[in-house]
């Protein structure tokens, strides 16, 4: 990377201004701003912002400033706002099936910071009324989310009733809600359960969502870039060192466990599923605007988000409104690349879990345990997914190739998988990572036998796939496998045959497919007894009926194991095209989980 500092933070600023008529242009007649009718309707509001700060003349580029047009739009998503709200601050609305009656916190923030940059700016609004519904929102969630944790020291869904992020950004919107409305009982109120949840970061650099006392539930990378943005907002406003603490060591765990396109490592996360088109995530990027390969980091994460824009009209303003944070709390200096920049690294968490990077290749190991199926607190949240895969892989050229992402009650997900006298056994029940003889291993134990997965990189465009397993209670048959990020529309047998994948369910073995496949850039060879099957339906945690839209639907490569024949051998080969993955044409409207 040859970092330039300049362009740091003004490049989050312009893409805000540039995106100012894409939002006016989703605007109702109502005042509202809707980018899909069926998508909820909360999280486009917090274009209340974004048209904020370019009116108020904010960022590089001033042509909004003080436009009789924005002043309009912005008057009018206002009222609707106050409109919308009810007397207690909480709204109603659709979230992909779930029925929603509560109070957004996110989309007030939003509005906060938009009073706040407009009265600033001088606009003539109807402040009052924009204050009291918002100030109603700031005392429900008061008394229905966070009086129950005063003195609480440790933050974990079974006490918070919801996720770690949620605690975050309520803190930071009554905090800030206090600062901009003048109600100082709100700031000190909440200031000692921020401090407490910036204290409670985890020493390897995460809020835990779902776990225990013992630390068991590992991390959920997506979402802590949320919580870890809640902090960072409470460290620029405050100043205080505990903040601080929790963002420099939150900065090092992105740093260390992204790919090198600065993606998360969705195999240690049990929450969200990898996203079908690859984006970085930007929540907080300013937060790690405190050192210098913080800031190298920014910038990848921001480069490599712009590089995956097809249309900025279509940007959600969500995203916009954390690009107006990131320009506002950015911290100058000098940059230097991130640790993920590293051409060769390994970096280990204190769970058995670890990410390796050699010769264009990276790939996450895991034998953490799974604790969420047979956690009570967990066990039906459809949020709290099960870890049941154990690797994954990235590659340079080609983004990731082996999905690590885990789901929720489907065995057939599994790295490992067989039947017993008590069920199916597929939950790893811990083990460990380690680097042996140029590959990485992980060796998980299960209730009835042991599975082991070595991934070794034989040149740039080459790698080998060991799954083994020792039957030590289980006399099997095994089922051993992997699931493909998704890249084209066919896979292509190496003996020429060519499968469409569509709405049909499809099962070949090596046989039919003369001993391998390409899909899209990607070759794969297999054992003979290797089995490619058509469609891997994952459990989509975010729609209420939990199912998955078909640009979701994966291939999924597996091998049958039995206590004779233990282990399965594949190569993988990528084309040396340059490029990343080839999606769909529909991939863009897929579940981006």
């Amino acid at each position: 990377m040859n970092p330039d500092p300049q362009s740091m933070p003004d490049a989050f600023g312009r893409i805000v201004t540039d995106c100012i008529e894409g939002i006016l242009a989703h605007q109702r007649p109502d005042g509202a701003i809707e980018y899909d009718p069926a998508a909820p309707l909360a999280y486009p509001q917090q274009a209340i912002m974004p048209l904020a700060f370019a009116y108020a003349g904010l960022g590089p580029d001033r042509r909004h400033r003080h436009s009789p047009r924005l002043l309009d739009a912005i008057c009018r998503l206002g009222d609707f706002l106050t409109h919308w709200h009810e007397a207690d601050g909480r709204i109603h609305f659709n979230s992909w099936g779930h029925d929603v009656h509560t109070v957004d916190q996110r989309l007030v923030y939003a509005w906060v910071e938009g009073l706040r940059l407009m009265r600033e700016a001088g606009a003539d609004l109807p402040y009052d009324r924009w204050a009291a519904k918002i100030l109603a929102a700031c005392q429900h969630l008061v008394d229905h989310r966070l009086t129950k944790l005063m003195g609480v020291r440790r933050f974990i869904s079974r006490v918070l009733g919801t996720s770690t992020n949620h605690a975050a950004l309520y803190v930071s919107t009554i905090y800030r809600a206090g600062s901009v409305l003048n109600r100082p009982e709100l700031c000190a109120f909440v200031l000692p359960i921020g401090r407490a949840l910036a204290a409670d970061i985890h020493p390897d650099g995460y809020w835990e969502e779902h776990g225990d006392l013992l630390r068991t539930g590992g991390p959920t990378p997506s979402y802590n870039y949320l919580t870890h943005g809640g902090m960072a907002l409470l460290h620029a406003w405050t100043g205080e060192e505990v903040f601080a603490d929790a963002i420099r060591k939150s900065t090092a765990f992105h740093e260390k466990f992204s790919y090198p396109d600065a993606t998360f490592l969705e195999l240690i996360d049990e929450r969200v599923r990898h996203d079908l088109v690859a984006t970085p995530r930007v929540w907080g990027l300013f937060g790690f605007s405190g050192s210098p390969s913080g800031r190298g980091m920014a910038k990848i994460h921001f480069t490599h988000w712009l590089k995956s824009v097809l249309d900025r009209n279509a940007i959600a303003p969500e995203t916009l409104a954390r690009h107006c944070e990131n320009f506002l709390y950015w911290n100058h200096g000098p940059m230097e690349p991130a640790a993920f920049e590293k051409p060769v690294r390994c970096a280990f968490l204190a769970l058995p879990a670890a990410l390796f990077s050699r010769d264009g290749w990276s790939a996450g190991l895991s034998a953490m345990a799974a604790i969420n199926p047979e956690d009570p607190a967990y066990r039906d949240n459809p949020f709290a997914l099960d870890r049941q895969k154990l690797f994954s892989v990235w590659h340079e050229n080609a983004g990731l190739i082996v999905d690590g992402s885990h789901s929720k009650n489907q065995p057939e997900n599994s790295t490992f998988r067989a039947s017993s006298s008590y069920a199916t056994d597929y939950y790893p029940s811990g083990g460990r990572v380690y680097e042996e003889d140029g590959a990485w291993v992980a060796h998980a134990a299960y209730k009835s036998f042991f599975g082991e997965v070595r991934v070794k990189p034989l040149s740039r465009d080459q790698m080998r796939i060991v799954l083994a397993v020792d039957a030590a209670g289980n006399r099997g048959p095994f089922t051993a496998g992997f699931s493909l990020a998704r890249r084209a529309a066919k896979i292509v047998g190496l003996n020429g045959r060519v499968v469409d994948l569509g709405d049909a369910d499809i099962a070949l073995t090596a046989t039919d497919l003369g001993g391998g496949f390409v899909y899209g850039s990607i070759t794969i060879r297999g054992p003979q007894t290797m089995r490619v099957t058509w469609p891997f339906r994952p459990f989509n945690s975010y729609a209420a009926d939990g199912k998955s839209k078909s640009a979701a639907w994966q291939v999924r490569v597996d091998a049958q194991l039995t206590d004779q024949d233990r282990s399965a051998v594949f190569e993988l080969a990528v084309a040396d095209c340059g490029i990343g993955p080839e999606a769909d044409e529909d991939a863009s409207n897929g579940d981006l989980q």
